[in-house]
């Protein structure tokens, strides 16, 4: 199952192969200074673009530095999505600005280590119990791929790399940090992946993703979908009356991962009337880490909704 949606220069994506139904995380950490941030394969990657300055073999060195060397995130990631040392030798040929600024990009990303676990290290005090599997920066062919997984989470870091800075990076960071912390918190990869599958609703997808953004917006102040925010919030009100009529339907239509009818309306505004919702619940909370505990573990959709209060900010 696969979902898909545009941060900036990143393209979010869940997807877990269907065999691996009964899978947890690798391995993870409940310390924020111990999570591992992985750019063995941004180093194994510059190491053979360097090499093919001197040959015309570029799938071959591709395949044999890069492909073949992959770390165990580069590993999963090859397998989820089909990444091969053919299809990088055209995103090169296409892009070879972006490709020749990954150095630049890695010593970016790496002066930016201490910010992010920062943030590790603030989701402590939010989501008490939360662990931190590894992140894992790597090279794709200019998809703009952010992936929860079970080895941990899978940054590709090449799209738009010419640019080096990524404003939107901690907040995609911390939202699928809580992807993964809700996978931990449900316990089953069969009861998380359920919302995509039979038991898919409008309701059940855009509180998953609204849980997530609440938490990297409380974080780090930022909302992963910053483009969709303020429009949501001058109409809110008449989202949510669309929204209450459609929530239980299995149609994501204008709401995520599509250019809505409405060319006024921003993607994915379902992802921010999510946060919406999930805040509502979580402000009047008398016991917050109840309340955390809750949304983390969340399943039943519908119930949670009949007890929110979310439509009480529109009673007048």
């Amino acid at each position: 199952m696969r979902r898909l949606v545009s941060v900036g220069s990143v393209l979010i994506v869940w997807m877990i192969l269907p065999y691996r139904a009964q899978a947890q995380i690798v391995s993870s950490t409940p310390d924020p200074e111990k999570a591992k941030i992985v750019y063995d394969d941004i180093v194994n990657f510059n190491r053979a673009f360097k090499m093919l300055e001197s040959t015309d073999d570029t799938v071959g060195v591709l395949q044999k530095e890069y492909i073949d060397k992959g770390t165990p995130g580069l590993r999963i990631f090859i397998e989820k999505y089909d990444l091969t040392a053919d299809k990088l030798r055209t995103a090169i040929s296409k892009h070879p600005g972006d490709y020749r600024a990954i150095p630049d990009k890695m010593q970016w990303l790496k002066s930016q280590e201490d910010s992010i676990r920062a943030y590790f290290k603030k989701t402590t005090r939010f989501i008490p119990g939360v662990v931190f599997p590894p992140t894992w920066y790597l090279v794709d062919i200019r998809r703009g791929i952010g992936s929860g997984s079970v080895e941990g989470q899978l940054v590709t870091i090449e799209k738009e790399a010419v640019k080096v800075v990524d404003p939107g990076l901690k907040a995609h960071v911390i939202h699928e940090l809580v992807h993964l912390n809700q996978l931990n918190t449900i316990g089953s990869l069969e009861k998380y992946l359920a919302i995509y599958n039979d038991e898919k609703s409008l309701l059940a997808i855009t509180l998953r993703e609204g849980i997530a953004e609440f938490f990297a917006d409380l974080i780090t102040g930022e909302l992963t979908q910053e483009p969709a925010s303020s429009f949501t919030r001058i109409h809110e009100r008449e989202l949510w009356e669309r929204f209450r009529g459609e929530m239980y339907g299995k149609e994501t239509g204008d709401w995520m991962w599509e250019d809505p009818a409405d060319p006024e309306q921003p993607r994915d505004v379902g992802y921010v009337l999510g946060s919406f919702i999930v805040g509502h619940y979580y402000k009047r909370a008398t016991d917050i880490d109840r309340a955390t505990s809750e949304l983390l573990s969340l399943t039943d959709y519908r119930k949670f909704m009949e007890k929110c209060g979310y439509w009480e900010k529109f009673s007048d």
